[in-house]
């Protein structure tokens, strides 16, 4: 079966077909049950195209393997360094009570502060769902090739994270969209990115790949994309205008 008769023309979709209800679900058992094992996008425009091609990254081409250590909420996963094949997190749980495109999964530990954001978004207004959330290293490399298939190297490499170089391997990072519109290509222009921008923080979520800093992560405009660090130090970076990779790399 061809890619372009599993994707609609609009939007993201998670491919999941798995589940273990509302029970903790072992990695082993997480990973075994993923079918199709790919997250893809709808091709970009040849404007995205240019924009894609414009981010430059400032991390150096050499990479790192990450040692895991402690509960890894602030590993410095990005261009240079990646985590271990093998890392899956512990406790990842399935996501419910909040719509999703598919079944998805998060660390337990993160899931109420993903209730709060979901519960504050929607007293003001916005419906919001899940496109994505933990995913696992094959998923990553199943991701990254398509892209590659699609447009080549470089631009993949802007798009996607190569595998192991996904923060949505630690099982802290969620796509978000809107229920009724889990494509991506309204979500920038939308005033729910406003409001994540602006509020994802008190909950403990920063935006990883904020517009203006494609430079420093070396990836497009993501206002979809959070991960969970805690509100204390999202918090910090936010009122300081500091994203995470520029936090971590003056460690």
């Amino acid at each position: 079966m061809k890619l372009k008769h599993l994707f609609p023309i609009l939007g993201y979709f998670l491919l999941l077909g798995f589940g273990t209800g509302n029970r903790l679900g072992s990695p082993q058992e997480i990973i075994a049950r993923e079918s199709w094992d790919l997250f893809a996008t709808v091709p970009p425009g040849e404007a995205a195209q240019g924009s894609v091609l414009g981010a430059v990254s400032v991390l150096q081409a050499g990479e790192c393997v990450l040692t895991v250590e402690g509960e890894m909420i602030l590993a410095h996963v990005n261009k240079a360094c990646a985590l271990p094949v093998n890392y899956v997190p512990a406790g990842l749980t399935k996501i419910s009570g909040i719509p999703s495109t598919g079944t998805e999964y998060l660390r337990a530990d993160i899931l109420l502060y993903l209730h709060q954001l979901y519960g504050a978004a929607k007293t003001a207004g916005f419906n919001l769902s899940v496109v994505s959330a933990y995913r696992s290293y094959a998923t990553q490399a199943a991701t990254f090739n398509y892209w590659v298939g699609q447009y080549g190297y470089r631009v993949a490499a802007n798009l996607s994270a190569l595998p192991g170089h996904s923060e949505h391997q630690l099982g802290t990072a969620i796509d978000l969209g809107l229920v009724g519109d889990p494509s991506f290509t309204s979500f920038p222009s939308h005033p729910v990115a406003g409001w994540v921008a602006k509020n994802s923080y008190k909950f403990g979520f920063t935006v990883s790949y904020p517009n203006g800093k494609q430079a420093v992560t070396g990836y497009i405009w993501e206002p979809w994309h959070i991960r969970w660090i805690g509100v204390e130090l999202a918090t910090k970076l936010y009122k300081k205008g500091l994203t995470l990779e520029e936090y971590l790399s003056k460690l």
